[in-house]
């Protein structure tokens, strides 16, 4: 018999439809688009009415026929060797078998993916048994031995349940076949193979012994012509070029079929599905058009558990598996999604709800505490009774009141997860638990689902009821493992979306692409490192073996061969072929194909311009904002806040404190800066408040640390720092010492200084800057023996800097405002930021004379600083502050905005930075300088 690439080639439009004639297929999907392409050339050919081609892959076929001869009684029920394993059970038989086998070391255990070597050892039996690979014990090697264990332990399985593999099932049917079960067709055809394999190969020898005619089928176009090779510059431009390509075929003809394919499909996918919106559908822009039927569509249709509801369905049966113990951004990203619950009622109630909770939850919570902190923040927010449970109890029947009713009730569904099911239960038992419980918790939501989350819930739906499917494999399990041969499932199944019309342009990997014949094939990404790809043995068992005996993704040689006649069929495919490269990848500088030499290589499509391009754009200067009236003067806060952010960008001050733009806070563990910052002022205000010098820094080693262990327990016994889950009484004794040692080296540089006493702390004052309210709180003033005063503001960051004092645009004001606007006519000596930091604490300021403050000179001796000029003595530089801080607060109430700043070092701290656009106002003016033929 000749071999299966020797065999003669047929046209497919010349096979004839019916029984006599059988074509197969490596896959279901070629053999489904063989089945239509052969009904377009009997079309063509003007017939109104012909015989169906029978098309399948070899595995459907072989299971058609036996099955059928089981029907008709050819075939005896007692010669089925045992119960037939789908492959989801298969992969639950092998993760039980390698389970069994970690279960012996506990470490062992816990540093290996178990699903993904029980998929392993599943690939591995798969290639034993087809290329019926033995490993002799002078090759065994640790992977090899812990395979032969796994293989033995899942033998053992599939015997007690009297289960048969899938390669063993084929191996069976095969051997009916030999044996004269089924009628056989007349002639068997085979399409789209390109690599070798044995099963197929002893299928050929059994149908030729009995006496089938077996041929090729040429699968190309008639109208094909020569493949071009186009180079681009990266996989964007590729993904582009590719878009251009499909938007010009489509509009010289609207009903073309084109393909396109990524050799790294997994990588581009996404690049190539956002090019193809852009070039295709460049009025679809927004989420109205999520669900709306594109033009293209993915051949393999899209992974199930990659769906928005499927992963929103996931995540909810996660939390309630494990309710004390929960990551709070996985349940804050529930409560500001849609997907269950009251999800449209109640949008912005939750998402002012997790905002709440973020500065007030450790990152890792407990469900029961973020509930009960919720029903309070609801409870405020909304005015609802509640009862003693914390469910409330809402009188009225509006629709925000249901369902803030809705989400507490819900909240409190999910803290008590499982309890009642907390025994082992089969995967089915488990499946209706977790199906009712997604119902109780109102998913998918209240929104109108689109045609996608429609097919997304009817497959999960039929997921759930499938897993009873794994009862006997698996045996009885905990909710956990449940969960995740969910997801497992979930991973490997997927959807196709049922279309009104078909989708002009079909995408994927190269795998998936081939097809019958189609107008326009444009496959991408053909680098030397991708086509073909690098081999790929199973690692469980020795390499050479598996070259050895042909194996295709262990021999490169194989992997060339198969892609030269993938290449060859590709090139056949279309009228219009065209093969795409990158000349880089980052840095990185690659290569074509070797395989592409032979083709000509032809310049890249130019690209059009964007469908936008010629619409007349409105130019808007938006550097300047409204102008603020009173009424928007009284309501502005921010204190000094205000004015530092003015300082440095305008443009902060505007998005930040007149459009209420902010950063969500991150729950932190323990203490963040502010609790830090918190906790120094309040232990130095206890330590400080009325006293003299002497009281604190003349006081021997016990006493002052007695005196300062006395202020730091003080501070710590106040409730205002805390602002969510108190911290564990370790790291508070922890932040005790520290405070304790911080304060100490603190206290030896204040006793350097000349005696004072401590006029105030933490003392509150209002005033008014240019309409503005300014509310400020001033940490310490002291007063010296000749009645000056000195301004202390203290600072717990190493980053506290006077530098900007000097400027024009003072970007630390606090001591500025407070030494010229309020105290303008107190009799000055100092102002100074006190920087109190292990290490590094020190005095960082101005002064009028020498020896006020330790380390801090006097203004004369500052003169690099404080030009003479502009301020040639103390109470110049007091009225420069003032006229400096009126100014920026005129910027504010005038409306000044723009986006300037002098460093974008100075917006290390600032939340509205993404609100800047400091990207494209450096393209603005690196465009400029071009135009002007300046240095870009």
């Amino acid at each position: 018999m000749k071999a299966l690439f020797e065999l003669p080639v047929v046209a497919l439009s010349t096979l004839q439809g019916g029984a006599d004639t059988l074509v197969l297929a490596p896959t279901a999907r070629l053999a489904t688009e063989l089945r239509r392409s052969h009904g377009e050339h009997m079309r063509e050919r003007g017939l109104l009415s012909w015989r169906a081609l029978d098309a399948a892959s070899p595995a459907q076929w072989l299971d058609h026929l036996c099955s059928a001869a089981l029907l008709a009684g050819d075939l005896p029920a007692e010669a089925v060797p045992g119960s037939f394993l789908t492959r989801p059970q298969e992969q639950c038989l092998w993760s039980r078998a390698v389970a069994s086998d970690l279960a012996a070391s506990q470490a062992a255990a816990a540093l290996f993916d178990h699903e993904g070597l029980a998929r392993c050892a599943f690939e591995a039996d798969t290639l034993v048994r087809t290329w019926r690979i033995a490993v002799p014990e002078l090759w065994q090697n640790d992977e090899s031995q812990a395979f032969s264990r796994w293989r033995a332990a899942a033998e053992r399985l599939r015997r007690e349940g009297n289960w048969v593999s899938a390669s063993e099932a084929m191996q069976w049917r095969m051997d009916c076949l030999a044996r004269g079960v089924g009628k056989l067709p007349a002639t068997v055809a085979l399409a789209g193979f390109v690599a070798p394999d044995p099963m197929l190969q002893r299928l050929l020898t059994v149908l030729a012994q009995r006496g089938v005619v077996l041929v090729q089928v040429d699968i190309g176009s008639p109208r094909a012509t020569a493949p071009r090779s186009v180079e681009c510059l990266d996989a964007d431009q590729e993904c582009q070029a590719a878009a251009a390509w499909a938007a010009e075929h489509l509009a010289r003809s609207p009903h073309a079929r084109l393909r396109i394919a990524c050799a790294d499909w997994a990588k581009h996918q996404y690049a190539l599905e956002s090019a193809l919106d852009a070039a295709l559908h460049a009025d679809a822009v927004g989420a109205a058009w999520t669900g709306h039927e594109r033009r293209w569509e993915r051949v393999g249709g899209v992974v199930l558990g990659e769906q928005f509801l499927a992963d929103v369905a996931v995540r909810l049966l996660q939390t309630a598996l494990n309710p004390r113990q929960v990551m709070f951004a996985d349940v804050g990203a529930l409560l500001c999604g849609a997907g269950w619950s009251s999800d449209v009622d109640e949008a912005d109630l939750r998402a002012q709800c997790e905002a709440s909770l973020r500065e007030r939850v450790a990152p890792r919570t407990s469900l029961e505490r973020i509930r009960r902190l919720a029903s309070a923040d609801l409870r405020i927010a909304g005015g609802a009774r509640l009862d003693g449970a914390g469910a409330a109890v809402c009188g009225g029947a509006s629709p925000v009141a249901h369902g803030r009713s809705q989400l507490l009730s819900h909240l409190e569904l999910l803290s008590k997860g499982f309890s009642a099911e907390r025994a082992q239960q089969t995967p089915g038992q488990w499946a209706r638990v977790f199906e009712r419980l997604l119902v109780d918790l109102g998913w998918p939501g209240q929104r109108a689902l689109n045609r996608i989350e429609r097919e997304t819930c009817a497959r999960l739906r039929e997921c759930l009821a499938g897993m009873g499917a794994l009862d006997r494999i698996a045996g009885r399990v905990s909710g956990s493992e449940a969960h995740r041969l969910l997801r497992q499932s979930l991973k490997e199944l997927s959807i196709r979306v049922p279309r009104q019309r078909p989708a002009a342009v079909e995408i994927g990997s190269l795998d998936e692409i081939l097809s019958g014949a189609v107008d326009g094939l444009w496959l991408m990404g053909l680098n030397e490192a991708q086509w073909p790809g690098a081999p790929r043995p199973n690692p469980l068992l020795p390499a050479f073996l598996q070259r050895q005996a042909g194996v295709p993704m262990a021999s490169s040689e194989q992997l060339t061969a198969a892609a030269e006649r993938s290449t060859a069929l590709f090139s056949a495919q279309a009228e219009s072929v065209v093969f795409s490269w990158s000349r880089r990848e980052g840095e990185r500088e690659l290569r074509p194909s070797a395989l592409l030499a032979g083709y000509v290589l032809v310049a890249m499509p130019a690209r059009g311009d964007p469908p936008l391009a010629a619409a007349a754009l409105q130019t808007l200067h938006d550097a300047k904002a409204p102008e603020m009236d009173a009424q928007e003067r009284q309501r502005m806060r921010g204190g000094t806040a205000l004015l530092a952010a003015q300082a440095i960008c305008p443009a902060w001050t505007f998005y930040q404190f007149r459009l209420g733009a902010a950063v969500l806070p991150a729950p932190t563990s323990g203490l963040d800066a502010r609790a830090r910052g918190s906790l120094l002022h309040s232990a130095l205000e206890y330590l400080w408040q009325g006293k003299a010098q002497a009281d604190v820094a003349g006081l021997g080693p016990g006493a002052r640390a007695q005196a300062i262990t006395q202020a730091v327990d003080m501070a710590l016994a106040e409730p205002s720092w805390l602002r969510g889950e108190p911290p564990p009484p370790r790291l508070v004794a922890l932040e005790r010492n520290r405070l304790i040692d911080v304060i100490d080296e603190w206290l030896q540089i204040e006793a350097k200084r000349p005696p004072f006493v401590v006029e105030v702390c933490e003392a509150r004052h209002a005033l008014e800057l240019a309409g503005l309210p300014m509310r400020v709180v001033v940490d310490r003033v002291d007063r010296l023996a000749d009645d000056r005063l000195v301004i202390i503001d203290y600072k717990s960051g190493r980053s506290a800097s006077a530098d900007s004092w000097a400027d024009e645009r003072i970007g630390e004001p606090q001591l500025p405002m407070y030494a010229a606007l309020l105290f303008p006519a107190s009799d000055l000596a100092a102002v100074a930021l006190a920087r109190v930091v292990r290490g590094g604490s020190a005095f960082l300021g101005v002064a009028g004379d020498e020896g006020i403050l330790p380390g801090v000179k006097p203004l004369a001796a500052q003169r690099r600083r404080y030009d003479e000029q502009q301020f040639p003595d103390w109470e110049s530089l007091r009225r420069a502050w003032a006229d400096r801080l009126e100014q920026l607060a005129e910027e504010i109430v005038a409306g000044v905005a723009a986006v300037v700043v002098a460093q974008e070092s100075a917006l290390v701290h600032c939340p509205v930075t993404p609100l800047l656009r400091l990207a494209e106002r450096r393209n603005q003016f690196e465009s400029g300088e071009a135009d002007d033929g300046g240095d870009v």
